[in-house]
């Protein structure tokens, strides 16, 4: 199945994705609630047929340079003021345990971003959603340059690679396989301190689809930004996706070690966009019937939506993409609300919304899937969701992913 997302109003939330907190901090106070330019309500539709390696219409290849454009970038390449420069390489997916088929979501983000001024490094993001137990455990750590290696190599097996590393994570990409292999490890317990290990060791490949832009030139605005200046990519970021790599290899929860299989949403995002408020709803879901949907819902630092950066779109089973942007998108409304007891932030984890596409509803399959990884630290909300036709009380149709940023103080 093919996912066409939808790009010039596409806030990362993950989009996932996140890290911009870091970099805001403070200065958000100071926003005020004025957004960029964005287009409006408009409807598009490209009725190509079914999207493969063999007819690419709306593959990201078309604007990408790919496989320079997998791997992360040099933000000097990128933007004159690097404190405006962010990225990340963000994978979430479902699992099944191999022998029990138990379900299990995963986080692993990648993120490339100036975490003071003048000095790019890296942040690393990790969590497993064990469905059966409803815990999440999860955990982040930053590399300065000096503690993270970068290198290009060729392997007489698998052919050549790119490769990120530190003394936590390996994360490598076999160019001729397109395919990743992601294998990070980290000790972690529900208040950010040390305590079960958490690991992944996951083959991550291009099997059913490719990858696709969000927009027809892979461009998006950021939204409500702080200070960018006057570059061309200050503000906006260069974005694509899969929505359906096939995933395989094992993940250990303190000790317990499980052969999984299932399938990633990959995600990758670059540009200027350093300096823009992160707050929004977005959801990546898989339907049964072998479509694909994401939906976002852009914030002002007031946590008042922005109807005009509001974006939908929507696969069909057969490779048809459809776009919607601004009110005609989506209506969402929050029908619970629930508070963490680790920080005591609110997040809205149960959604009905109301979609050119049909009436769906969103439900978290536990509610404590917060990456509260440490007091201080960045705060948001990313798991594992159930969808549902019609209302809360509907027939299930699909998993998916949602990513609350914003509702906790940045």
């Amino acid at each position: 199945m093919r996912i066409y997302a939808k790009r010039s109003d596409l806030r990362p939330l993950h989009f996932g994705a996140l890290l911009l907190i870091l970099i805001i901090g403070c200065l958000i106070a100071l926003l005020i609630p004025a957004a960029s330019a964005v287009d409006g309500s408009t409807h598009n539709t490209n009725t190509a047929p079914a999207l493969s390696k063999g007819n690419n219409a709306g593959s990201a290849g078309e604007v990408f340079d790919f496989p320079e454009d997998h791997i992360l970038h040099k933000p000097e390449a990128i933007v004159d003021n690097i404190e405006l420069f962010l990225e990340w390489l963000y994978w979430t997916g479902e699992l099944r345990d191999a022998n029990t088929g138990d379900l299990y979501g995963f986080q692993y983000t990648l993120f490339n971003q100036n975490l003071k001024p003048g000095l790019v490094g890296y942040v690393n993001h990790a969590a497993i959603s064990d469905t059966r137990n409803s815990q999440h455990p999860r955990y982040r750590y930053a590399a300065l340059p000096q503690q993270a290696d970068i290198t290009n190599g060729t392997d007489a097996k698998m052919g050549p690679y790119w490769r990120y590393e530190d003394n936590q994570t390996t994360l490598t990409y076999w160019v001729d396989l397109d395919t990743w292999n992601i294998l990070t490890s980290g000790n972690v317990s529900s208040d950010g301190g040390h305590g079960q290990n958490l690991s992944l060791n996951l083959t991550i490949a291009n099997e059913n689809a490719d990858y696709y832009i969000h927009r027809q030139n892979g461009l998006s605005d950021q939204g409500i930004c702080l200070d960018v200046g006057s570059e061309p990519l200050a503000g906006k970021s260069y974005y694509y996706s899969h929505p359906s790599m096939t995933t395989k290899g094992s993940i250990s929860l303190d000790g317990r070690n499980i052969d999984v299989q299932g399938s990633s949403w990959f995600d990758h995002q670059w540009g200027g966009f350093g300096k823009c408020y992160s707050a929004w709803d977005w959801f990546s879901l898989r339907l049964d019937d072998g479509s694909f949907v994401m939906l976002y819902n852009l914030k002002d630092p007031s946590l008042n939506d922005l109807p005009d950066q509001r974006g939908l779109s929507y696969i069909d089973r057969n490779g048809k993409i459809e776009w919607w942007y601004g009110e005609e998108a989506a209506n969402l409304t929050a029908n619970r609300w629930w508070e963490s007891d680790l920080f005591g932030f609110r997040y809205p984890l149960d959604w009905t919304i109301d979609t050119p596409i049909g009436k769906l509803a969103l439900q978290p399959y536990f509610d404590e899937q917060t990456m509260n990884v440490a007091p201080g630290e960045v705060k948001y909300w990313e798991g594992i969701i159930r969808v549902r036709e019609g209302d809360l009380n509907g027939k299930q149709i699909g998993i998916g992913y949602m990513e609350l940023a914003g509702y906790a103080p940045i």
